[in-house]
C-alpha cells in the first residue's frame, strides 16, 4: 500500500513537471512567432515606402525624421494619419504613387506666392519664388521655363525620380504642379540663402573656419549619397557655391538638380552643361560626365571655401 502511494506521488509529480515544461515551451513559441510577425510587418512597410537600397550611404539614418531639417514641412508627415501639418488647407488633386509627392493646383501656388511676385532667385531652369502657405509654413517654388521641350510624361518621370531622393544634406522635393502648361517644383525653403552669398556678399559677415569645415562635410555627404546611396545613382553636374543652400542652423544642402534631372531622364544628353570654372576638363574634351567630374567640381568648391575667391573671377579677368 505504501509502495502504491509512493508511485502515485511520483507519477503526479512527473505529470506536473511535464505540464509546466509544456506550458513554458508553448509560451516561448507564442512570443517567438509574435516577434517574427512584428518584424516582418515592419520590414514590409519600410520596403513599400522607402525606395532606397539597404547598402546605400547612411542608409540606416537617411530617411529617418532626424534627417529632415526642423524647418522641413515634410518632417511631420510620417505619422499615422499620413498627412503633413503644412498640407492642411491645401487641395491635393493627385499624388504620384511611386514617390508619394503631393500635387498642388496652380491657384494654390499662385496665392502662396502673391501671384508670383516674391522672387528670391533665378535657377538654371527658371525663377524661384518664396511661398507662404496658409498654415504659416514657408517653401520655395521653382517655376520651370515655359520654352522647355519637356512633355508631361517626362515631367512626371522627373518628379518620381526626384521624389526618391531624401537626405539631410539635400534640398528635398516636397511637391509639384503640372497645370495650365506650367511645370513647378516645390522645395524645402532654405532661410539662410546660398553659400555664394555668404562668401561674396558684403551684407553677410565672414564664415568662421569651423563653419566652413562643417559646410564642406555636409556637401560631401550629400554628394556621396547622390553617387552611392540613391537608386538609380545621380550625377549632379553643376556643383557650385550658388547651388549650396544653408538652412536655419547653417547646415549645408545640395540644391538645383536642373542638370542632373536631364541626366536621369535622358541618358544620351551630350551637350556641355554646367558652369565654367567648375567643369572637369576631361568632361569638356570627352563629353563624358562621370562621378569623378562631380568630385572635381567639389574640389573647386573647397578652394572657394578656403580662399574665399570665386573660380569665375579668373575667367572674367582673362576676358
Amino acid at each position: 500500500m505504501k509502495g502504491e502511494s509512493s508511485g502515485l506521488i511520483i507519477g503526479i509529480s512527473i505529470g506536473v513537471v511535464i505540464g509546466v515544461l509544456l506550458a513554458i515551451s508553448a509560451l516561448f513559441c507564442f512570443r517567438y512567432h509574435r516577434k517574427r510577425s512584428q518584424i516582418g510587418n515592419s520590414s514590409s512597410r519600410r520596403a513599400a515606402t522607402l525606395p532606397i537600397r539597404a547598402n546605400g550611404v547612411d542608409s540606416c539614418s537617411i530617411l529617418s525624421d532626424s534627417t529632415v531639417g526642423p524647418e522641413s514641412p515634410v518632417k511631420s508627415g510620417r505619422n499615422g494619419n499620413g498627412k503633413s501639418m503644412w498640407l492642411e488647407g491645401f487641395k491635393r488633386s493627385n499624388v504620384v504613387s511611386a514617390s508619394g509627392i503631393p500635387e498642388y493646383s496652380y491657384k494654390d501656388l499662385q496665392k502662396a506666392t502673391c501671384n508670383f511676385t516674391t522672387l528670391i532667385g533665378q535657377g538654371a531652369f527658371g525663377p524661384v519664388y518664396k511661398a507662404q502657405m496658409s498654415t504659416g509654413e514657408t517653401v520655395a517654388v521653382k517655376v520651370l521655363a515655359t520654352d522647355s521641350k519637356q512633355g508631361e510624361k517626362e515631367f512626371q518621370t522627373e518628379v518620381m525620380l526626384l521624389g526618391r531622393l531624401h537626405h539631410r544634406n539635400l534640398v528635398n522635393l516636397v511637391g509639384y504642379c503640372a497645370e495650365k502648361g506650367q511645370h513647378m517644383l516645390v522645395y524645402v525653403f532654405m532661410s539662410k540663402g546660398s553659400l555664394a552669398s555668404h562668401l561674396y556678399d558684403e551684407n553677410y559677415g565672414p564664415l568662421t573656419w569651423n563653419l566652413r569645415v562643417h559646410i564642406a562635410l555636409d556637401v560631401a555627404r550629400g554628394l556621396e549619397y547622390l553617387h552611392d546611396g540613391a537608386v538609380p545613382p545621380v550625377i549632379h553636374r553643376d556643383i557650385k557655391s550658388s547651388n549650396i543652400l544653408l538652412d536655419q542652423s547653417m547646415r549645408a544642402r545640395v540644391a538645383d538638380f536642373g542638370l542632373s534631372r536631364e541626366e536621369m531622364v535622358d541618358k544620351h544628353a551630350a551637350n556641355i552643361r554646367g558652369t565654367f570654372g567648375y567643369l572637369d576638363p576631361e568632361y569638356i574634351s570627352t563629353r563624358n560626365f562621370t562621378k569623378k567630374s562631380d568630385v572635381y567640381s567639389f574640389g573647386v568648391l573647397l578652394f572657394e571655401l578656403i580662399a574665399g575667391r570665386s573660380p569665375l573671377q579668373g575667367l572674367m579677368e582673362q576676358q
